[in-house]
């Protein structure tokens, strides 16, 4: 009987060494796509990195590392752990999929300028700058469900310029769940030419809803608060309000 047992035992083990020693570029080489061109990988699938993620011609990831977290499968969940750069800076996370398909995000950290943002989201009108800097606890999310998400999104020098520049200071935004397990997001700023405050909303209603109010300061001119009429409404005591509801599919994220 323990004979059998060591023989099971070793066969085992060795169908799981196999299984971790498997080779990330044959693999990759089966899962080629025109979206997502690797270059460089090496290791195994398990633990591997690749030189260059080339992401639809669009964004270019370098040096990335990852690692597979086995023990989560226990909990129902795939997870992959990721090391890599964008634009010479640092980004980590965890990404992975539950066995329902219900796909998420854990303890992201990342900094990305304003400006790529504005490129990789494709904001024609604004030009931005300053340095954004996301530190997200968890997010996850599912194909024509609402997303959630909790964490902490910081704009430092904050710059919008449509027909005029208007420092915004720093912009701070908190994302929280609330008791209806709905996504918030808590939006307020520090200095600059326009006072920020407000908050957007997931809700099942209209999928999205935005209140904030800006506030020109005394460092804005005439300029800053015309171009604050083009998306904006004024109102009596001379805020201007942004009041907006309406579906994540007309933005493409349902």
């Amino acid at each position: 009987m323990k004979k059998k047992y060591y023989i099971l035992t070793a066969i085992v083990s060795y169908f799981i060494f196999l299984i971790a020693t498997i080779p990330a570029r044959p693999v990759i080489d089966l899962f080629k796509s025109d979206m997502i061109l690797m270059t460089g990988v090496s290791g195994t699938l398990w633990n591997g990195k690749a030189h260059v993620i080339n992401i639809d011609n669009t964004a270019q990831l370098n040096n990335t590392k990852w690692s597979f977290s086995g023990w989560k499968i226990l909990t129902g969940n795939i997870a992959i752990d990721i090391d890599t750069q964008y634009s010479n800076r640092n980004i980590t996370t965890e990404l992975g999929s539950s066995f329902l398909g219900r796909l998420f995000i854990s303890n992201l950290n990342a900094e990305i300028t304003a400006d790529d943002v504005a490129k990789l989201a494709n904001i024609p009108i604004a030009q931005l700058s300053g340095l954004i800097t996301l530190d997200i606890e968890h997010a996850q999310w599912k194909q024509g469900e609402l997303p959630l998400a909790t964490g902490v999104i910081n704009w430092r020098d904050a710059t919008v310029t449509v027909t005029e520049s208007a420092s915004l200071g720093n912009v701070s935004i908190t994302l929280s769940e609330s008791e209806e397990q709905l996504l918030i997001a808590d939006i307020k700023n520090q200095g600059g030419d326009i006072k920020i405050s407000g908050s957007a909303k997931l809700v099942p209603e209209e999928d999205y809803a935005v209140n904030i109010t800006l506030s020109p300061t005394a460092t804005a001119n005439n300029n800053i608060k015309q171009s604050l009429g083009l998306f904006s409404e004024k109102q009596n005591n001379g805020t201007y309000l942004i009041n907006n509801t309406g579906s994540l599919n007309q933005i493409g994220l349902l």
